[in-house]
């Protein structure tokens, strides 16, 4: 008895007015709704829930999803979060049974089953926090200017640099000229320790002295003082 041929998947479009056939194609090939939907159809088959012949069903269900989305609604985002968090715990369930199975008689098992258990563990986690968060977003502060430096820094935040500032906000600074110190015990100058002091009895003065009178008698070349 011959089996009954299976049927392909076929995706009927209407071709618009004004495009090409490699247009129509192009189009279906890159807005994702009908590549996700071969693929929904592909895995399904295995679980039993597709014959392998709904291509057209499922692109309408997937633009009806996409268009509720749209709309704002979640409530399918819930329920699909929510029952993949509930088929990765399944999953760690299983992985855990197996590696308990196999503890104290074949180790290398029982790590590969650990760790598959552990990340459909914190996968399923990261899905519920995914759904909480879609349910109840956390709210978002917006910073309108952030310095980030070491030491002090000073933010002003709604102040046009162009902005003449009021009258009176801002202290005058007087530059006074820088007067001379003297010691009034010695009448002595303290400004510049690098200027020359003034002369007195312990530093007098030195006066220029005159023309150095030689001696008459010259040593001659290589004598010497015995």
């Amino acid at each position: 008895m011959a089996e009954n041929p299976k049927r392909a998947a076929v995706l009927p479009v209407k071709l618009e007015e004004g495009k090409t056939r490699e247009e129509l194609l192009a189009k279906c090939a890159t807005d994702g709704v009908a590549g996700n939907a071969f693929l929904t159809m592909m895995y399904s088959t295995g679980a039993g829930l597709s014959e392998g012949d709904e291509l057209l069903p499922l692109c309408e269900q997937l633009h009806s999803s996409i268009k509720r989305t749209k709309s704002g609604s979640i409530e399918q985002a819930e329920e699909l979060l929510t029952a993949q968090a509930t088929s990765l715990n399944a999953i760690y369930v299983e992985c855990a049974r197996r590696a308990a199975l196999n503890m104290g008689h074949y180790p290398d098992a029982t790590d590969k089953y650990l760790r598959l258990a552990l990340k459909a563990q914190s996968q399923c986690r990261t899905t519920l926090e995914s759904l909480a968060e879609i349910k109840s977003p956390r709210a978002v502060a917006f910073v309108k200017q952030a310095n980030i430096a070491n030491g002090h820094q000073q933010v002003n935040n709604g102040v046009s640099a162009s902005e003449p500032e009021p009258t009176g906000t801002r202290e005058e600074t007087t530059i006074t000229q820088v007067e001379l110190l003297e010691d009034q015990s010695g009448n002595v100058t303290r400004l510049d320790a690098r200027a020359p002091g003034k002369t007195g009895r312990s530093n007098p003065t030195l006066e220029a002295v005159g023309t150095v009178h030689r001696t008459a008698n010259r040593r001659r070349k290589g004598s010497f003082i015995a």
